[in-house]
């Protein structure tokens, strides 16, 4: 369980580091222009509906309309073949309808967002669904007392007539039932105004904002396994400890700001940690590894062993599988991969082996909120999974699509500012000049002038640009003006 946050603030990037055990669980990359909308809901007008897709186009006042698919339309307990097998969109929506809607997803690239009716509100220690019925709790709940106790409190404190169900999430246990009565309260009143801005509601709009990605974040990992929260600004520090202050109170005394002069991310190895969780090669413990590799179409894994070799060829590769089946499961969620992936796992001959493997990778991946599905092996001996697809992985954010990993121009100019920052922090200046790419000098001086703007403003600093032909895109040097004499 995540038991440290790290939030670094840098001109035009919000990076927020998970970690569990010194180890990097989760990165979350906020970039300037780029927010997330993912959790607000909106009153949208159905535009288009298409019945040879069975979806629906959804208009919710954004750039581009959103998608909403049967699927994610259909009401809870209604399946297909309740209706003889012969369910379709238009069953439910007509064009010029208004309804209401939760993005799921955030657009990309020419695709409008992606949208569910099926509308969910996140707290602390609950998660309320609308249109639904009764509790459940957390499968991670393991504690049989526990669960016990948390069933009985939330029977309790649940009104007899409410338009939702309870989930009690891993984060209540030890909750106190004043605590968890009171979210409760909240959450239906909530829902109920939600529903009569939905009744005024004439056109499409947004009826409700979801929380912004750091405070997202402290909500969803606030558990009782949470040992420190750090951010190295000051604003976000007090938004932070104002939403605890008021949601979270036994959060506000393990959050601090961090004011050292070594960057946050570089004092606890986190740097060093996201440039492993970018390289395509993971070692394993018994000396062999595992390559990754992002297409466009698939995701591909290759386990490879070390060569050593322990009670002969079937259990060596056992052994090597084992071991990389909790590696990529921490792999698959810390680089946020998505959609078809394919294993190619150590050649095993043993049917009850395979199945092992399978059965563990279930169990590793039980938690995961994008809801794996392991398919099985293949006649070939791959093993294919596929993971709902939530944003992007951690190799688009920072990359770009060349064969290989490489860092995108984007990426590359926000480094320059952190450095830039790092450097006026130890050494202040009034000048630094910067000899970069011609590419990255023409992002700085175009759609990120105003963030460079914004840098030479906050420190006082004055940054004099400099095209190299002959340097390469990820090598920049930084450098103070020397005073004529």
């Amino acid at each position: 369980m995540v038991d440290k946050i790290f939030i670094n603030v840098a001109p035009g990037e919000t990076r927020i580091a998970l970690m569990e055990d010194n180890h990097l669980s989760g990165l979350t990359i906020c970039r300037k222009g780029k927010e997330t909308i993912a959790g607000n809901i909106y009153m949208g007008r159905v535009s288009t509906v298409l019945s040879g897709l069975q979806a629906a186009f959804v208009d919710c006042g954004l750039e581009r309309a959103g998608f909403l698919s049967l699927a994610d339309l259909r009401p809870v307990g209604v399946h297909k073949r309740d209706r003889g097998g012969r369910d379709r969109i238009s069953d439910y929506v007509s064009e010029g309808d208004l309804i209401l809607v939760q993005v799921l997803r955030d657009p990309e690239d020419n695709k409008g967002a992606k949208l569910t009716t099926r509308i969910t509100l996140t707290g602390r220690d609950l998660v309320f669904i609308l249109g639904q019925t009764g509790v459940t709790l957390s499968r991670r709940i393991k504690n049989l007392s526990e669960r016990e106790r948390l069933t009985e409190i939330i029977t309790k404190v649940v009104p007899e007539e409410v338009n939702g169900a309870f989930v009690v999430r891993y984060a209540a246990q030890e909750a106190e039932a004043g605590d968890l009565e009171i979210e409760v309260e909240s959450m239906v009143k909530l829902s109920l105004d939600l529903e009569k801005k939905q009744a005024k509601a004439t056109k499409p709009e947004c009826i409700y904002y979801e929380l912004e990605p750091p405070l997202a974040i402290l909500r969803d990992h606030g558990g009782v396994d949470l040992e420190m929260v750090q951010v190295d600004d000051s604003e976000l520090y007090k938004r932070l400890h104002d939403f605890a202050d008021e949601y979270m109170h036994d959060l506000v005394d393990l959050i601090s700001v961090y004011d050292g002069k070594e960057p946050l991310f570089e004092k606890y190895g986190v740097e060093e940690l996201i440039l492993e969780a970018l390289s395509p090669k993971v070692d394993l413990p018994s000396g062999g590894n595992i390559l990754i590799s992002e297409t466009s179409a698939l995701t591909a894994i290759d386990v490879n062993t070390g060569g050593k070799t322990s009670g002969g060829r079937e259990q060596t590769s056992f052994i090597t599988n084992s071991e990389a089946s909790g590696a990529i499961a921490k792999q698959v969620q810390l680089r946020n991969l998505s959609g078809l992936l394919v294993i190619d796992f150590v050649p095993m001959r043993k049917k009850e082996n395979l199945e092992k493997i399978i059965e563990k990778m279930n169990s590793l991946l039980s938690n995961d909120a994008m809801r794996p599905h392991i398919a099985g092996f293949t006649k070939l001996g791959l093993l294919e999974m596929t993971r709902r697809k939530r944003g992007s992985s951690l190799s688009e954010i920072l990359g770009r699509q060349t064969g290989e990993f490489c860092k995108s121009i984007e990426t590359i100019a926000l480094e320059i500012f952190r450095e830039v920052i790092k450097v006026t922090k130890l050494r202040p200046t009034p000048t630094l000049n910067i000899l970069a790419a011609p590419s990255v000098v023409e992002i700085l001086n175009g759609e990120m002038n105003d963030t460079l703007k914004e840098v030479q403003k906050n420190l006082g600093v004055k940054l004099k640009l400099t095209a190299e032909p002959n340097n390469k895109e990820e090598i920049f040097q930084i450098s103070s003006s020397k005073k004529k004499k």
